[in-house]
């Protein structure tokens, strides 16, 4: 009967410390395993002026909290449910912002840049959009039928259509955000093409009297463009398909022109 319970502690000693001898090198390479299981879908990056401060400090907030998302098989993501609303409490603080085909300074400017930069970046990873909005005029930092405008009412939406997870990483550096989805990679490439459809010049500027000839606001045309999305593997295009049309308003021009004494 000893030798039994002393053959049994035995046994249970062993397997005792085989576990704590393999369980740390099964965790290792587990881990390992799965840090390299996540390569590069997509990337990309648009740029900004560092010197406005306001505006730079907005896009650093809204990438953080988009960073390190993960969305799982079949998962929707939200802008505005992972962002949160802008406001001061949160941080945000006052930049230009487009309202009603307007610039105008608002809490929260930039923002709009950081949902674009994940939209492109959403599209080249084969994930499926499900929500998007154009701004009402152009920006620069992106191509036509490329942006993406967030507000409490209008958010960026998509799908992750994938068997496996998809991780999300957004960074800023001097003048620039970028955004990357990692996971694993099917094999095929995604690309976007747009083209401009039509110019519509601005109607003629509105001219007020002042003591110098001054130019408050630049006239700018406005514009109707599309975007496809195409799909590559080994090289060979699969499918290209149209994934929208946009109208972008004209900016009406303001000048100021010195008023002339004719009494001279």
């Amino acid at each position: 009967m000893k030798v039994f319970f002393r053959v049994t502690q035995f046994i249970a000693l062993f397997v005792l410390g085989a576990y704590f001898f393999c369980c740390p090198i099964f965790f290792s390479l587990t881990a390992s395993a799965e840090k390299e299981s996540w390569e590069l879908l997509s990337s990309f990056v648009t740029y900004f002026d560092a010197k406005d401060k306001g505006r730079s400090e907005n896009i650093a907030i809204a990438a953080s909290l988009i960073d390190g998302v993960t969305v799982q098989p079949y998962g929707e993501f939200s802008f505005n449910q992972t962002v949160g609303r802008r406001t001061e409490e949160a941080g945000f603080q006052q930049a230009k912002i487009i309202v009603n085909g307007e610039y105008v300074v608002g809490v929260g400017g930039g923002v709009c840049q950081v949902s674009t930069t994940l939209y492109n970046a959403v599209l080249k990873s084969g994930l499926t959009v499900t929500e998007f909005h154009p701004h009402s005029l152009r920006v620069r930092y992106v191509a036509p039928s490329r942006d993406a405008m967030v507000s409490t009412q209008s958010d960026l939406r998509f799908d992750n259509p994938y068997l496996h997870p998809v991780r999300l990483q957004a960074k800023v550096f001097e003048g620039s955000v970028r955004v990357a989805f990692y996971g694993k990679n099917e094999g095929d490439r995604y690309e976007i093409t747009q083209s401009v459809l039509e110019e519509i010049p601005p109607p003629p500027p509105i001219v007020k009297q002042g003591e110098s000839d001054e130019i408050l606001r630049s006239p700018q045309n406005g514009l109707k463009s599309e975007a496809y999305l195409e799909r590559y593997r080994g090289g060979k295009l699969l499918s290209r398909n149209r994934i929208r049309v946009d109208e972008y308003r004209p900016v009406q021009g303001i000048l100021v022109k010195k008023i002339v004494n004719t009494t001279e």
